[in-house]
């Protein structure tokens, strides 16, 4: 007797379920786009569309979280409408002229709503971040996305539940370049002023990550050239000049030197609202360091660097830095001034031994100078002689020369032709200088049986011998 096998083949009938698995999405956000605050827009495949019936009434979207919660590094969460949805195609489907963007939420938003016709395929959605509206902090954000197909049958859409991942890139980035920032020392006020002279210089820093700025110049002393005149090569070290970073709660004015200064005094700077600060950098020479360290014109550089540090402590974990280098240069102009702080002279022969011995006055600060570069000064009459109406006296009879506890001087014989009263000083600011008048008695016979009266003659001071 023969024995038959039975054979049977099981069919399992039903819809086709979507998978339990979830997907990662990945956005990784440029720093090109964080620092110019403008819009990304990635294309990405968003799972699988089945075509059960053939027709897509309905295809929507829906956050199950209510941030993009930082999973690594990060200090805050990104809010959900930073991010945009537009369903771009389904297989070789072109979607764009029938979608609509979906601004993403924890309510369900429609990114189409329709009747087609639509073959099964992998479905593309374009995701639009704005970048404006968010502080970006460097670390990794996930929200949960729950996508449905609706209406006519049940979910088609594989995996339901996907996670979308916006990746934030730690960096700073300073201004690209920070170029050849000035102090024009072009006024004698500068060196009287005890806060002498100032300049700024703004630039802008973006950032994902705070960081501490630090500056340091290229060498311990400015390199010097000039065009004008010199006794010696002034050595002016840098920290003459110090720089503070307005603006900062915790900024603080730091001399500049060849090792990096912090320009804070405590912490970091945060990262700002809107990914990019405009920092601005203070340099200043006090007048006190103006007439000891630039008196000489000229120009005065030295390279000087900028570099921003992340913390170590912060995420990403190992060191982050940024740098930007420049020059600072101190340009000292030929500048020059004698002034007079009495204009008037009296040598009085009102007693007989004046006349016996002579008469000196004594003008204590009378004359002030200032000069950037060696200087002479010279002295002369404008006329030959001392008048008093039709009355004269030879102004060869007045001696000028150092007065009481005046040093580095001559003493010289009034002429109308210029005397050398010093020669070849260096230059400096407000040099007071004690002058004595004299009539020595050799020469008070000069002044026997002229009429009694006022004899003047204008004096005048120069540094040329003109």
């Amino acid at each position: 007797m023969l024995k038959k096998r039975l054979h049977i083949r099981l069919f399992l009938l039903g819809w086709l379920l979507p998978w339990s698995c979830i997907a990662q999405l990945n956005i990784i956000l440029p720093e090109a786009n964080i620092s110019a605050r403008s819009d990304y827009t990635a294309s990405l495949g968003t799972g699988n569309y089945n075509s059960v019936l053939g027709l897509l009434p309905v295809f929507s979207v829906r956050s199950n979280t209510s941030t993009f919660a930082n999973t690594v590094g990060g200090s805050s969460n990104v809010a959900l409408n930073t991010t945009r949805l537009t369903l771009r195609s389904i297989g070789s489907l072109s979607l764009l002229g029938f979608s609509q963007e979906v601004t993403l939420s924890t309510a369900t938003g429609n990114m189409y709503a329709s009747l087609a016709t639509v073959a099964s395929g992998p479905v593309l959605i374009d995701y639009r971040v704005v970048t404006s509206i968010q502080r970006w902090i460097a670390g990794n954000y996930q929200a949960e996305l729950e996508f449905h197909t609706g209406g006519l049958a049940p979910n088609q859409i594989i995996p339901v539940t996907q996670k979308l991942n916006i990746q934030v890139p730690a960096f700073i980035t300073p201004a690209s370049t920070l170029g050849t920032i000035t102090m024009a020392v072009n006024d004698l006020s500068f060196f009287r002023s005890a806060a002498g002279i100032s300049t700024s210089n703004t630039f802008n820093v973006a950032s994902t990550v705070p960081y501490v700025p630090a500056l340091a110049s290229g060498a311990n002393n400015f390199s010097f050239t000039t065009a004008a005149p010199y006794a010696q090569l002034p050595v002016t070290a840098t920290n003459s000049v110090n720089t503070v970073l307005t603006g900062l709660s915790n900024a603080v004015s730091v001399p500049l030197a060849s090792t990096p200064q912090n320009l804070i005094s405590t912490g970091n700077v945060a990262v700002p609202a809107a990914n990019n600060q405009m920092l601005t950098a203070t340099f200043s020479i006090t007048g006190a360091n103006l007439r000891q360290s630039f008196v000489q014109a000229g120009t005065y550089s030295v390279p000087i660097t900028f570099t921003y540090s992340k913390p170590t402590d912060i995420y990403p974990s190992g060191p982050l830095q940024s740098t930007r280098s420049g020059t600072l240069q101190v340009v000292v102009s030929d500048l020059s001034e004698i002034t007079a702080n009495q204009t008037s002279v009296g040598l009085a022969f009102n007693t007989a031994e004046a006349w016996r011995q002579g008469l000196t006055t004594q003008m204590a600060s009378h004359i002030r100078l200032s000069r950037t570069t060696p200087y002479s000064v010279y002295v002369r009459a404008t006329s030959a002689s001392f008048s008093s109406g039709s009355n004269t006296i030879p102004v060869s009879v007045m001696r000028i020369g150092p007065g009481t506890n005046q040093t580095g001087m001559n003493t010289v014989t009034l002429s109308t032709t210029p005397q050398l009263l010093i020669a070849n000083a260096a230059p400096e600011t407000d040099r007071s200088l004690n002058i004595a008048y004299s009539i020595p008695a050799a020469n008070t016979p000069q002044l026997l049986n002229k009429p009694s009266g006022n004899y003047s003659a204008a004096v005048i001071y120069s540094f040329t011998a003109l």
